[in-house]
């Protein structure tokens, strides 16, 4: 495996996913790599992996059951080009983070929002649908930070009023929330699983230490990829390692001189020394 990489680390986000605590961690504990963050459509995703557009991609897949298979099916979530193709093993490494729900959106009036959290598939085949690929303006193309998620924008904004159901992941449709569309669950089961993706040639320390971050490794923990001694392990000004010992010395080199002890106050004519009993 390779050393540290001084060129940085990048990481692919795709709508919805929040990995900033991951990046204040990776700063406090890997700050010789830069990391990197841009964010994509899930669309061609693993193309950018393959390419080395990114070094690690966030992917999001439907995991399979009923609700999600009809609405993929339907082409209403996304177009089938879209829907991200699962990974080759023998390409690819792969580990899922957590799952998420398929959710309807609709104008605050529409029936769904008697619903208490969740309505079922069958209960929304009679409605109509909008994509929003097919409702951006034309030669509209995806892109960096806010015009990224612009044709979903457009689809919940024609939603409010009146016109139609949105399906989005969820923390798509929170990341669009809107005072004037309501947000149900599709069904009981989660309907996505998302994880990270990175190439097999590309694995090293460096990856491997991005994704134990990911995971929740700890700058203390001894299974650090790159057994790093940099300054994440070293104690905060002031405090000595765990046992919160001051140094003995100031850092001219000179002894640090020991505060004077308090003396305990004499004790008065007649009586016997404080903390004391008499005799009987």
């Amino acid at each position: 495996m390779s050393e540290t990489n001084a060129a940085g680390l990048l990481l692919g986000a795709i709508p919805g996913a929040t990995p900033g605590k991951w990046a204040e961690r990776w700063a406090q504990q890997v700050p010789d790599v830069p990391l990197e963050v841009s964010y994509f459509p899930d669309e061609g995703q693993l193309e950018r992996i393959h390419h080395g557009t990114v070094d690690i991609g966030y992917l999001r897949l439907p995991i399979g059951n009923p609700s999600t298979a009809d609405a993929f099916e339907a082409g209403m979530v996304w177009s089938v080009p879209q829907v991200p193709v699962a990974p080759d093993p023998d390409e690819y490494h792969r580990v899922w983070l957590y799952e998420e729900n398929l959710v309807a959106c609709a104008s605050a009036d529409h029936w769904i929002a008697a619903a208490d959290a969740s309505v079922e598939w069958e209960d929304l085949a009679e409605e109509t649908f909008l994509r929003p690929e097919g409702i951006a303006e034309p030669g509209h193309r995806q892109g960096q930070g806010r015009e990224l998620t612009a044709e979903e924008r457009m689809a919940l904004e024609v939603a409010a009023a009146g016109s139609g159901v949105v399906l989005l992941p969820q923390s798509v449709a929170r990341m669009l929330t809107r005072k004037d569309v309501v947000v149900r669950i599709v069904g009981r089961s989660p309907a996505f699983q998302v994880g990270l993706c990175w190439l097999r040639s590309r694995d090293d320390d460096v990856v491997q230490e991005f994704i134990g971050v990911a995971r929740g490794r700890r700058a203390s923990s001894g299974r650090s990829a790159l057994g790093r001694s940099d300054q994440s392990r070293r104690p905060a000004p002031g405090r000595a390692g765990a046992a919160g010992a001051r140094p003995t010395q100031e850092a001219g080199g000179g002894a640090r001189r020991q505060p004077r002890r308090r003396q305990k106050p004499e004790s008065r004519p007649g009586r016997p020394p404080r903390g004391r009993r008499p005799r009987r």
